[in-house]
């Protein structure tokens, strides 16, 4: 029997903004076990965690539904070229593949692995799978640019893992800040894409226009 996150529950909203708060003040106890935290503050949010805070923050897209259609296709993409990139790719997938096993908001989850090439190549997988999310893993910082272009003309989320791909014009990221979970949001972004958090969620995070 499968596990179901959806909207229609009683009290949803009001548990999952509890839930996302206990979740974050649990991960910030097993990440200051198993990753030191650096001078900068900011840190990578480890694997699992972040698969986690994923299935969480996405019940928060109150457009998910309308996007997605009939199932939620989540993408994860690296750079096929570069080693760190495909291992911090690999890394995410195989825990944002645990998913499938759930439903979120009544949608089937699937997962994707895409090595970014070019924008044609990207968008092929987009039309030929219907992708409902990014999730953009290290390394891709010069593809910026052209993930955004196919996001916002396929109306696909795309999530970080630093603060960094935010500013740069993504929607979300989650990460940790001197052991802190921390979500940061760009609201036009999130326009651009479609995307349309409640304000349970933007309560929570820190927000930047």
């Amino acid at each position: 029997m499968s596990l179901i996150i959806r909207s229609g529950a009683s009290g949803t909203l009001r548990g999952f903004s509890r839930g996302l708060r206990s979740l974050a003040a649990a991960v910030c106890v097993v990440a200051l076990a198993v990753s030191p935290v650096h001078a900068g503050g900011e840190e990578k949010m480890p694997a699992p965690r972040f698969a986690t805070f994923l299935a969480r923050m996405l019940t928060y897209d109150t457009h998910l539904k309308k996007r997605a259609g009939e199932k939620l296709v989540i993408a994860i993409l690296y750079a096929g070229t570069k080693p760190a990139s495909v291992t911090a790719g690999l890394e995410l997938a195989s825990e944002i593949k645990n998913l499938e096993l759930i439903k979120i908001l009544d949608l089937p989850v699937e997962t994707r692995r895409i090595a970014v090439v070019g924008a044609a190549e990207l968008e092929k997988a987009v039309q030929s799978d219907g992708i409902g999310a990014f999730v953009v893993s290290d390394g891709l910082e010069k593809q910026q640019a052209l993930i955004k272009r196919v996001s916002e003309k396929g109306k696909i989320m795309t999530i970080g893992t630093s603060s960094e791909q935010v500013r740069a014009g993504f929607t979300i990221a989650v990460y940790l800040d001197h052991g802190k979970s921390k979500l940061l949001v760009n609201l036009r972004a999130s326009k651009s894409e479609g995307v349309a958090f409640s304000s349970d969620l933007l309560g929570l995070a820190e927000v930047i226009q």
